[in-house]
Order: structure tokens, then C-alpha cells, then sequence
């Protein structure tokens, strides 16, 4: 498999208990670097799957409830009905909620950023219809704070120490780190997460910002594989496990887990799996029939976000989980 002109590109895949790291890199900025399995990638929405996990860590220590409405502790949205807003529609996307908080581009910043996300207007009443949505799991990310009375990044951490996802981390040495995008504001970014919205917000939130290398995402992988289990002991319940692999709600396309996606043919190919994207490249599947699973960190903004469409190339590397 060959990377796009001006990529960065590592995938890890397991198929039979076999496991392979393929590496390559070609920059296209003034400073190429070769890159290696241990540089750090922007995980994009790949992060929502850490803050999943972790919202299921407090599930199963009774901290939260999945159909318990989150407004005693948080409210979110305003319109019909947003008082019945559960955790269970935030995770599966049925919350009603936008898709995105474009409010940054008012030049918002920070703690009156964050207040105005959360308090978006619902697009339609909760557990209507599956809408993909980076403010629900802002949302999530603000409600385990409240629960824990911990920051997010301690509560992600202690999860990512379970996982045995050794590299993970919200603020990256930049040695380390891909360069995504050339941004007119903001230069070459790297080592700075790419996303604007979760850059605006000045602090880590649940659906973008953690940066990770192809052995942190593949330790995400064997944990929805392997009913919940970790490098470092059991992480889920096999219960909450369970939650991560089989379809909660029905989408265009493709059926939604609690965090995952489901048979999503756009990327997954003809692959009976489950998985997740991120905006950057990033992607990772596992398939439950068969236990094999495969890691690609593609970096498809670089230059900039309309430098490559890596759809073909993401169900061509995954086509093995269809076999």
C-alpha cells in the first residue's frame, strides 16, 4: 500500500494473533522527518472511543447511569425536551444535539465557549434520530468531570495506564508529534491539536485533542476485542464491553454502538466489524466474529484538510476484516 503525496502513514493490523507495524513517512512540509512507530499522531475523533471507554469505567463503579437523564448534573442543549437527554443518547449520537460548535468561529474562547456549546439548541427531540455529534461528547466530557470532580485528562489517563496505552497523551512533545495542517491562523500545527473547536476550548474535551502513537490505538482495539480486557487487568465489565460491539441505534448507512460504529461500509468496506474515524486519517476496526483487528493512521490534512480523500484506501486496508 502506498501513502498519498505528502502523507504520514502507520497501520498496525493482528489477524490470526499475528501482528505487523508497517511504517512510512514523507512530510510535505520544509522539515520532513522519517517517521517511526512511535511518533504521535492527532487522534481526532478517535479520542471520543477513550472518552467512551472511560464513561463506561464509571458505569460500571455505579458513578453514572446510562438512562438516568445528565440534567441534574449538567444540563445540555435547550429546547423540547432536552431535560430527557441520557448518557446512553449521548454516547450512541441520538441526543438531538448539532453536529459541531461552529461558535468558535466568533472568536469565543474557553469557559464562555464551553457554556454556549453545551446550551446549543437541539436540532431534534432526543432519541428521535442519530445525528454524529462533537458537542455530545463535548458534553460527556464535562459531565465525567462533575461526576468525578476530576479533570478529564487524569480520568482519560488512568484509563489509557489500563489499556496499556502507554504514549497517549493530550500534549505531545512536538519532536514526537505529525504535523497536520498549514492553517492560515495558525501556521504549520504540530504538537497543538488540529481541531479548532477543541483547540478553542483551551483545555481537554471529550471528542477531540489526544495525540497517540498506532501501539496506544491497537491497545484500544484488543480492549473492545477481548470483552473488556486490558494490559493491565479488566478495564469494562463484560457487560459494557458488550455495549461497544453491538448496534444501539440505526444510521445512514451503517448501525451505531455505544461510541462505535457499526458495519460502516463508507470506510469498513465489506467488513462485519466495528470501529471509529477521526477527521485527521485516523481509523481503527475491530471485527467480533473473528478477533482481528487493524490500526491505520493516515494523515489526510496535511498539507491541508483537501490534500487526499483516503475513503479507498481505509476500506482497502480493512478489507481483511471482511474475510
Amino acid at each position: 500500500m502506498n501513502a498519498a503525496p505528502g502523507s504520514a502513514w502507520a497501520s498496525l493490523r493482528s489477524a490470526g494473533g499475528i501482528e505487523e507495524v508497517v511504517v512510512a513517512g514523507t512530510p510535505a512540509h520544509d522539515d520532513p522527518i522519517r517517521l517511526t512507530d512511535e511518533h504521535l499522531f492527532d487522534l481526532a475523533s478517535v479520542t471520543k472511543i477513550f472518552t467512551t471507554v472511560t464513561a463506561l469505567r464509571l458505569v460500571d463503579e455505579g458513578s453514572l447511569d446510562l438512562d438516568a437523564p445528565v440534567a441534574a448534573v449538567l444540563p445540555v442543549g435547550s429546547g423540547r425536551d432536552a431535560e430527557t437527554i441520557t448518557l446512553r443518547r449521548l454516547l450512541t449520537h441520538t441526543s438531538g444535539l448539532p453536529a459541531e460548535g461552529r461558535l468558535w468561529r466568533t472568536g469565543m474562547r474557553g469557559e464562555q465557549l464551553r457554556e454556549a456549546v453545551l446550551g446549543a439548541a437541539l436540532l431534534s427531540r432526543p432519541g428521535e434520530i442519530h445525528r454524529y455529534s462533537d458537542v455530545g461528547f463535548i458534553a460527556i466530557g464535562e459531565l465525567l468531570e462533575r461526576v468525578s470532580g476530576r479533570r478529564l485528562d487524569e480520568l482519560v489517563g488512568e484509563t489509557a495506564a489500563l489499556i496499556g496505552a502507554e504514549s497517549l497523551t493530550w500534549t505531545p512533545e512536538a519532536e514526537r508529534a505529525v504535523a497536520t495542517e498549514v492553517q492560515p491562523d495558525r501556521g504549520l500545527v504540530r504538537g497543538e491539536v488540529h481541531d479548532e473547536l477543541a483547540a478553542a476550548l483551551e483545555r481537554p474535551a471529550g471528542h477531540a485533542g489526544l495525540f497517540g502513537t498506532v501501539h496506544d490505538v491497537a491497545a484500544l482495539a484488543r480492549v473492545v476485542r477481548d470483552d473488556g480486557m486490558g494490559a493491565g487487568g479488566r478495564v469494562l465489565s463484560s457487560e459494557s464491553a458488550r455495549l461497544l460491539r453491538e448496534p444501539a441505534a440505526p444510521a445512514d448507512g451503517f448501525e451505531q454502538a455505544v461510541g462505535l460504529r457499526v458495519r460502516d461500509a463508507s470506510w469498513m468496506g465489506r467488513a462485519d466489524a466495528v470501529g471509529h474515524t477521526g477527521f485527521t486519517g485516523t481509523a481503527f476496526a475491530v471485527s467480533p466474529r473473528t478477533g482481528d483487528y487493524g490500526v491505520l493512521l493516515l494523515n489526510r490534512v496535511h498539507p491541508t484538510r483537501e490534500s487526499a480523500d483516503v475513503s479507498a484506501v481505509r476500506r482497502s486496508f480493512f478489507a481483511f476484516l471482511a474475510a
